[in-house]
């Protein structure tokens, strides 16, 4: 009997250690897992990945720039604009143009970067200077890399109005030149303009291009910053407007292709323009 009970506890000893040593086994099994899922997946994460940006925005300058023109519209509404200074135009433009980048670039900082604009889908391969134009947007485009990467925050909300511009850009590219007409199915250069700045700052320009050019201040080539309208005045036709991309590059409703990216480099182009307009109250 005390032999029986004798071997009865060794063998519940015996069963409990064999179960200890498979627990333990299995623990280091799961531990070298995990560990090894943590590398894989540590190596994943460092690795450098283009930087690419999508601009997303907060979607409050709808009504924000409606209040915001008609409050400078009325700064305007008992001057004389005729009888204005140039310094006192600089003055003003410079005043509502910093209200311009901070009602586009507002809270810049919840701006989600996911992907840069694709210059292959916005050329038109059928223009004479099409490789010219991939060629400046490529540049561009590894500027707005590098800015995100170590840019200040001035050159980030650059590198935001550009996007929002190329986007705007990106709903109208291919439509059909007809003078006179404002629609998906034909628009001219003003009404190009005016759509642009509508899509992009909330802000409404006057719809002729007699009138936009007088919606601020003058800008030499040198200095022009995208989002300035750029003015043209060809011998054989009539005037024209664009707006300012940047490096060169405008968005433009050619009479020829349609809507398209031009660039000042292009010859007819650089022959004819006369200045850039930094709107007031956009």
């Amino acid at each position: 009997m005390v032999r029986k009970s004798t071997l009865t506890m060794a063998c519940m000893l015996l069963t409990v250690g064999c179960t200890g040593l498979q627990t333990n086994s299995e623990n280091d099994s799961k531990t070298r897992k995990n560990n090894n899922d943590l590398s894989a997946n540590s190596n994943g994460d460092d690795r450098d990945d283009n930087i690419v940006i999508e601009i997303v925005g907060n979607n409050k300058k709808g009504n924000k720039g409606d209040s915001q023109s008609n409050n400078i519209e009325k700064k305007y509404s008992n001057q004389d604009k005729n009888n204005e200074s140039e310094y006192d135009i600089e003055k003003v433009t410079e005043r509502n143009n910093s209200e311009r980048n901070s009602h586009t670039n507002e809270n810049s900082d919840d701006l989600k970067i996911t992907k840069l604009f694709d210059e292959n889908t916005l050329v038109d391969r059928s223009m004479p200077n099409s490789q010219l134009i991939l060629q400046k947007l490529s540049e561009l485009k590894r500027k707005q890399q590098e800015i995100l990467k170590n840019g200040t925050a001035s050159q980030k909300k650059t590198v935001k109005l550009q996007n929002d511009l190329l986007k705007s850009y990106s709903h109208w590219k291919g439509t059909k030149y007809s003078l006179g007409e404002d629609s998906s199915s034909g628009m001219d250069c003003s009404a190009l303009t005016r759509r642009v700045y509508r899509e992009v700052y909330g802000y409404e320009l006057p719809r002729q291009t007699v009138q936009q050019i007088k919606m601020g201040a003058h800008i030499a080539k040198e200095n022009l910053k995208p989002g300035d309208i750029v003015f043209f005045r060809p011998e054989d036709t009539n005037n024209h407007t664009a707006v300012y991309l940047g490096d060169s590059l405008f968005i433009n409703a050619s009479s020829s292709k349609g809507v398209v990216i031009s660039t000042l480099e292009n010859t007819y182009w650089n022959k004819y323009f006369k200045y850039g307009v930094r709107v007031r109250m956009a």
